[in-house]
């Protein structure tokens, strides 16, 4: 863990009102052998607040939501393929090739590290339970948030800046609609440590529910009241 993690969770554990908040969502899960695939930090703060282990290798790691689709689609063969690390400009965090697509170990401090983590976590896959969240940006396409729909997966969920009605797994964010992709979702509330996304959809809910396809999530999105 970094030196700024670890202060950040010094403030946390000493937060009454979010220490409040994580025991209120712990009492709510049900699940406790969850494989939740998310390509970029939200899987890491998410488990963190539920207690739970980690099941899924791309926890605590950031690859372009187009990458991790590809990932996705083709976990078995991407496993089976080695690290090939690089020196990456702008980036202070070990950063590798797996195949096409890149992998930016943003909580590591050194490859050797990210690989280890990455293995242990493999070996912990449910298979049998897996979650899958991914969000309409950095290209990614309507036919690619689709074409999860295939997997055989316990559960799926879109965060997407266009309505897609015909995608029963898509939440649509009208709050970013103007930018045509979605924005920082992992922004957090200072006063009990939450984050947007927990605005818009109940992901205790969902791990406690969901069982499969067609991967219909209208009773775990939270609906807004008109203003």
């Amino acid at each position: 863990m970094k030196f700024k993690d670890k202060v950040v969770k010094t403030i946390e554990d000493f937060n009454p009102v979010a220490v409040s908040r994580q025991k209120r969502m712990r009492a709510r899960l049900k699940a406790d052998s969850v494989s939740f695939f998310t390509p970029n930090c939200l899987g890491g703060l998410l488990f963190h607040d539920l207690g739970l282990q980690f099941r899924s290798p791309t926890v605590n790691l950031m690859l372009l939501q187009t990458d991790f689709a590809k990932f996705m689609l083709d976990m078995e063969a991407y496993l089976k393929k080695e690290f090939v690390f690089f020196e990456k400009q702008g980036m202070n965090c070990p950063c590798a090739h797996l195949g096409d697509i890149t992998v930016h170990f943003t909580h590591y401090n050194s490859p050797q590290d990210a690989v280890t983590k990455w293995n242990s976590r493999v070996k912990r896959i449910d298979y049998s339970n897996i979650f899958i969240f991914i969000e309409e940006r950095d290209g990614l396409t309507k036919e690619q948030i689709q074409a999860l729909g295939k997997l055989p997966v316990k559960g799926i969920v879109a965060f997407t800046a266009h309505e897609y009605s015909d995608i029963p797994y898509a939440v649509f964010l009208p709050k970013y609609e103007k930018d045509g992709e979605i924005g920082n979702i992992l922004r957090r509330n200072i006063l009990d440590n939450s984050r947007e996304y927990e605005e818009y959809f109940d992901f205790v809910k969902w791990f406690n529910e969901a069982d499969g396809a067609p991967f219909d999530i209208s009773r775990f999105a939270v609906k807004k009241s008109p203003k």
